[in-house]
């Protein structure tokens, strides 16, 4: 986990702005390490002939889990690629990802016997369909509790409903990287299509994921990092005040000068700051905490004539 790169995602709600920051996900953390595994297997399947077959398999729905967790936890607010664990195959949801296989298996059926039939249009209007609904059925896949709650159509228009222009925009993503994928093939090694094609995934699935994630009150979903507010910030900004102003009365007793401590400490009245009370509260018991008894007697002083004036007596006289 990286609380700044949490922090940077929730407080970045546009998504032009965001980009970048997508399009290192895939290299970021695990993901580099995935990236590149998920590549060089399914590039060494496509040689492994009949012995491919049972690898395949098991390949697949390796990164069938790993999309939905990708999925899920940018949903819920991280920002840094989750480790690829061997558990999730044998611990992992297998309805859920035989519903996954399921949809791209019959999107692919009904694409074919369209095309087989001379029906070319549409072949084209299915496989189109099938990509523009394919990141909303992940999502719902990954953030539903329930297989029932995954299939139910409503999921799927709801989710395309809240998350508008954006949702749209990470189905052209993944059009884009299928088309990217199939030029390339023909025009450089299959190994580098592949890492290609799984870097294109895994950025797909975080922006799904930011996406519900900066939607998340209309989809109901409980997330993990909550994005800023006024409050948040101000009660950041405090802690900020306090940490340096702490951090330079230890330089001052370091250096054998208390009185200069002691002026640092009165120079910062934290009138001005979101809540004046727990600052000075902090401050006495961080004081304390150092066995700074002169300068302990100054903050308490001035601690007990802001509680007076709050009319919180008992802790003033608990102070005193």
């Amino acid at each position: 986990d990286d609380p700044e790169a949490d922090r940077r995602m929730a407080e970045t709600p546009q998504l032009w702005r965001y980009l970048p920051q997508l399009l290192i996900y895939p290299l970021r953390g695990y993901g580099l390490a995935v990236t590149l595994t998920l590549g060089v297997v399914t590039w060494f399947i496509g040689y492994a002939g009949v012995w491919g077959i049972p690898a395949a398999g098991i390949v697949f729905g390796w990164m069938g889990y790993y999309f939905m967790d990708v999925v899920l936890r940018t949903a819920v607010g991280h920002a840094i690629p989750p480790p690829m664990g061997t558990d999730v195959l044998f611990m992992g949801d297998k309805l859920k990802l035989g519903m996954l296989v399921a949809y791209l298996g019959g999107v692919t059926l009904l694409v074919l016997s369209a095309a087989s039939a001379h029906h070319g249009g549409l072949a084209i209007g299915l496989l189109c369909a099938g990509v523009y609904l394919l990141p909303a059925y992940l999502a719902a896949l990954a953030l539903q509790p329930d297989l029932l709650s995954a299939l139910n159509p409503l999921v799927l228009l709801k989710f395309l409903w809240h998350t508008g222009v954006a949702y749209l925009l990470s189905a052209l993503v993944l059009a884009a990287v299928g088309v990217l994928v199939v030029v390339l093939a023909g025009r450089s090694s299959a190994l580098v299509s592949c890492i290609l094609l799984v870097y294109g995934l895994i950025f797909v699935c975080h922006l799904v994921g930011y996406v519900a994630y900066h939607h998340h009150e209309a989809l109901g979903i409980a997330v993990s990092v909550d994005k800023p507010t006024e409050e948040s910030r101000a009660a950041e900004a405090q802690a900020a005040r306090f940490a340096a102003l702490l951090a330079q009365v230890d330089k001052q007793l370091e250096a054998k000068d208390p009185r200069a401590a002691r002026d640092a400490l009165l120079a910062e009245s934290g009138a001005d700051l979101a809540n004046p009370r727990a600052f000075h509260e902090e401050l006495f018991e961080a004081l304390r905490l150092r066995h700074q008894d002169a300068l302990s007697l100054v903050q308490g002083a001035r601690l007990i004539q802001l509680l007076v004036q709050q009319k919180r007596l008992t802790r003033a006289l608990d102070i005193c």
